[in-house]
């Protein structure tokens, strides 16, 4: 599926148009100043994973073809050298020359976010899905003892650094190497999710339980601490003991931390953004309410991932986050100064229908329905096609597209009151 398509003619686009705010031209689907015409999988797992769910009462026109781009991605585009896939922040396939395309002048993996496709991917073509997985160990962590890694990995050839080990990154690891060690019993992928973990376990600061932010940092990034627990308490659904109790341990330990953070979504409508190591204490960071940025956390997004804890454990604590935020957004739209991403308004979309199935308090439905029929007016149009943000005219996935899809998908779900369709959770931005 291309990333970038003209929303008139349904065609690539004829030239490199601006992008949206918050984007960074490195990141776009294509070669670097070329044109966009890159397939990137990663950035439409949310468009792929509702293609899979047409399935089941839509036509299977749907689902042969999110199974057509994951097989033919997986078999004709892996690095031969690192078995790395071109996908991610950086990286893309130009489906014009059957190439790897970068926006950086060397091609480097960077994950953009987790896969919950591998199941289909295992099932489609399980030789690669693990080629994959053991290129995670062998050409993204540098030292095998220690677990030192870079979320950034050279795609052509094996230089693994030890750089920046954030835990966000460590996660979308550890996820991957458990599903590999669920479909192939291979032992090395329990190696390398005690190895990554047990770095994980020592980086806490012996006062506050909090985790560096990335290798030397004197700081937290509560969400990508969080979303490391996200990943070990998938991960541990799908090894055995005693890892399994480990990464379940470490998870809940951290949806303590979270939650006792000096998060002010009543003041300043975010949650903290980034706190001292050692004292817990906000540096002054905080989530933005509409605007997204590369790098940084929209309100929204936070509490999706607090929607994924609190869905997946029951863990109380989460609940409260859950509606304050809700409320940040309710009888709230963006200023006209925005640009606002489509990824964005999904997230406040699910994210009422979450403070909703968590209060009962139809207000936030209500309000959900409102923004689903901003969404349609103002990013549809005419066009089949979503804009990439309120201030451009093209189709581009890297803002969300697929976010917003889903999220319309679950409140139509959920106000249609129908019954035996469970929709993906839309909780993978992060």
């Amino acid at each position: 599926f291309l990333g970038a398509l003209d929303r008139k003619t349904l065609k690539p686009l004829a030239s490199r148009p601006t992008a949206p705010a918050g984007i960074r031209e490195t990141d776009r689907p294509g070669p670097q100043g070329g044109p966009l015409v890159g397939a990137n999988p990663q950035l439409d797992e949310n468009l792929i994973r509702l293609l899979f769910l047409f399935g089941g009462w839509r036509g299977d026109q749907y689902p042969k073809a999110a199974e057509e781009q994951l097989s033919w991605f997986l078999k004709n585009t892996q690095s031969p050298a690192t078995g790395l896939l071109p996908w991610g922040e950086h990286l893309c396939w130009n489906v014009m020359t059957d190439e790897v395309a970068s926006g950086s002048v060397e091609p480097m993996h960077e994950f953009a976010r987790p896969w919950l496709l591998w199941e289909k991917c295992f099932q489609l073509a399980p030789a690669e899905s693990k080629k994959f997985a053991l290129g995670l160990w062998e050409n993204q962590v540098a030292d095998h003892e220690t677990g030192a890694f870079d979320s950034q990995a050279s795609f052509n050839k094996s230089a693994p650094k030890d750089g920046m080990d954030s835990p966000r990154h460590a996660g979308f690891c550890i996820r991957t190497w458990a599903e590999a060690y669920a479909h192939t019993k291979d032992q090395t992928f329990l190696k390398a999710i005690d190895v990554m973990l047990t770095r994980f376990e020592k980086k806490r600061h012996p006062k506050t339980g909090l985790i560096e932010m990335n290798k030397g940092s004197d700081r937290c990034s509560p969400a990508s601490s969080l979303s490391l627990a996200i990943d070990c308490d998938a991960a541990a659904r799908k090894v055995s003991e005693p890892l399994a109790t480990r990464l379940s341990s470490f998870a809940a330990r951290e949806d303590k931390i979270f939650c006792s953070l000096p998060h002010d979504l009543k003041g300043k409508k975010g949650f903290v953004a980034e706190v001292e190591l050692a004292t817990g204490k906000a540096t002054g960071k905080y989530t933005s309410v509409w605007q997204a940025q590369y790098g940084q956390h929209t309100t929204a997004s936070m509490a999706m991932m607090c929607v994924s804890r609190y869905e997946n454990t029951g863990y109380v604590g989460y609940r409260d986050l859950i509606s304050d935020s809700a409320d940040v957004y309710l009888d709230s739209l963006p200023a006209e100064d925005i640009d606002l991403w489509p990824m964005t308004l999904g997230h406040a979309i699910s994210l009422e229908l979450a403070a909703f199935r968590a209060t009962t308090r139809g207000e936030y439905h209500l309000w959900a329905y409102t923004l689903g029929q901003f969404a349609i007016k103002n990013f549809w149009g005419d066009s089949p096609l979503p804009r990439a943000s309120l201030k451009t005219d093209h189709y581009e996935s890297i803002t969300g597209a697929g976010t917003l899809a889903l999220a319309l998908e679950e409140l139509w779900v959920s106000t249609a009151h129908i019954n035996g369709v469970l929709v993906p959770a839309n909780t993978i931005d992060r």
